[in-house]
Formats: structure tokens, sequence, C-alpha cells
């Protein structure tokens, strides 16, 4: 033998069959995940995201500061098959956050890990579809942590509007949800009518614009990551100049202001200091927090994502604006 190993090129799998109802098995995915405890659900046709060059341009203007993998994988949010091979459509699901009061902790990362809940509702989900699905149907599961371009396939599922703050708002629910999807290779029907993705209620509201405490945004939705708080808090791995630290004032992971401002969203409760044990973490305790006990403090916990380190850092920036 040679020990030549001949490389795929192609999928691993042939597409699926073509469905005998693709209409009832859209509205079996959606009635599926209602069931599960989403707030909104809907399908959208298609693979290509007709959104795309704005998400350039985006990253072109440098505005996504020290997230590398947004621009590593940006070929790949171009096109659900990049993800999926065959993709044809996705169901798009939006999961509301707990309502809560002010806290250094964004209302999104209290208490289990979003992405644990949503990845579960999802899978549960495609068990149901799969019964009903023809044989050799293909499904993927993203999260948050796939390249898709959400908040458009949440809109042209149906599930809501980009409002002026970047986030997605569905009708009754607000901003305050995170989001889910299921990319299939079956061609299933659409539940909702095309969607402009730019199209919006906000009328002449400025409310979350003005609210932003470092003047992140650009435009309405045109966000410069590099002075967001929840990228700063978050996303952000090098240490802070003293005109960041001082934008902090206290937080320790993400920033809400945004959203609680918001005349879609509930009454807001932001002013009120929260009740919740996850929504404000100690910064002497954090600071002093090593690697192990990170790790097992947060193991469910979307915090997580900010790293021992940066939350480390973010807790002696907060005990330093304490302190003078």
């Amino acid at each position: 033998m040679s020990g030549f190993r001949s490389r795929r090129t192609g999928p691993r799998f042939p597409p699926a069959p073509v469905p005998d109802d693709p209409v009832e098995l859209s509205r079996l995915a959606v009635r599926a995940a209602l069931g599960q405890g989403f707030v909104a659900a809907g399908v959208v046709a298609g693979f290509r995201a007709e959104g795309w060059a704005g998400y350039r341009a985006f990253l072109d203007g440098g505005l996504h500061g020290e997230m590398g993998y947004l621009e590593r994988d940006s070929e790949a949010r171009r096109s659900l098959d990049s993800i999926l091979p065959y993709a044809k459509a996705v169901l798009c699901v939006a999961r509301e956050v707990p309502s809560g009061g002010r806290g250094n902790v964004a209302r999104y990362a209290r208490g289990e890990d979003y992405h644990d809940a949503v990845r579960r509702g999802l899978k549960a989900v495609v068990a149901s579809l799969r019964q009903a699905a023809p044989a050799g149907s293909h499904f993927r599961v993203c999260v948050d942590t796939a390249p898709v371009l959400e908040r458009e396939w949440a809109v042209r599922a149906g599930l809501g509007f980009v409002g002026r703050n970047g986030m997605l708002i569905v009708p009754g629910a607000g901003s305050h949800v995170v989001l889910g999807e299921v990319l299939t290779d079956l061609a299933l029907a659409p539940t909702a009518t095309a969607v402009d993705a730019t199209w919006e209620k906000c009328g002449g509201c400025r409310a979350c614009l003005d609210a932003c405490p470092t003047s992140a945004f650009l435009a309405p939705r045109v966000v410069d990551a590099r002075r967001c708080l929840s990228y700063l808090t978050i996303e952000k791995r090098s240490g802070f100049t003293p005109e960041e630290e001082s934008w902090l004032d206290g937080r320790l992971f993400g920033c809400d202001d945004c959203q609680d401002v918001c005349p879609y969203n509930s009454a807001p409760r932001w002013s009120e200091p929260a009740r919740e044990p996850e929504a404000s973490l100690d910064p002497v305790e954090i600071a002093s927090l090593d690697d192990p006990a990170f790790q097992e403090r947060f193991a469910r916990s979307a915090v997580r994502r900010a790293t021992p380190d940066g939350l480390r850092r973010n807790a002696r920036a907060a005990l330093a604006r304490e302190s003078r």
C-alpha cells in the first residue's frame, strides 16, 4: 500500500428527499418550538444571507475590535450550506430572557447558560421532526456559536424586526430574547411573507441610542463594538485603557442599557436592585478567583465566555472605581 489517503471534497451525505407535505412539516416545526417554551418561531426557505454585504462592511470598518473569529468565518456566513450541506430552510426561534433588576451582570447571563437551554429545546424539536420527516433528512441545531447571521434569518422567518439598537424586537416580548436555529436540508415551506430586514417600527424614538453610556452607536443599527460595554467586558481580551476602564462603571459582564429603555420591552426595572443572586458578582471575590474555581463556578453559566483573566480584569476595574 502506498499510504495515500483520499480526501473528501464534498458533503458526506446526499440531500434529503422532498417531503410529501412541506407546509405541514413547517407547521409541525413551529408548533413543536412553541411547545418547548419559545416565545416566537418561524420557518424561512432559502440558504443565502441577503444582508452579508452589510456584515462585511462592519468588518471592513474594523468595528468588530478583537473579535477575530468574526473575520475568520465571514465567508461561511454568506450561506447556510456552508454549515449544513444542501441546506434549504431554517427554523428560527426566540427564547425570552427572565425579567430582572439592576445588577453588574447582563440579564441573559443570569442563571442557566442560555446555550444549554435553547439547544435542549431545539433538540426536542428535531426529535419531533424526525418522526414526520422522510428518512435521510438532516438537521443541525445552532445556538449563537455557529456562523449564522441570526437576526437576519429571524426577521425573514417573521419573528420580529431589528430595532435601532441592532437588537431583534419580538412583538409582545421585546428585545430581551436569545435566538436559536435548526438548519435542515428539507425543502420546508416558509411560514412568513417576505420581510425587508431594514423594516422597523421605532418611528422617531431614539431612547436606545441616547441611553448608550459610551456613544457606541454610529448610526441606527450600526454599533462600534470597540466602545460597547458588552464587548469590553466579554469579548475584549487585552487590557483596558484608562478611558475604557472608566466606562465600565462597575459592570462585570455585559450591559443592558440600550434594551432597558426600549418602549417595546416590558416596564423597565433597571432602576431597581435585582433580587436574583446571579444579578451581581462581588468584585472582591472575583478578583481573587483562580482558574479552577472560575471553571467550577461558571461551568453552566454564560459568564464563562468572559474567561478567568477577563472577568478578573473587570473586577479589578470595578474595585479601582470604588477606591476613587
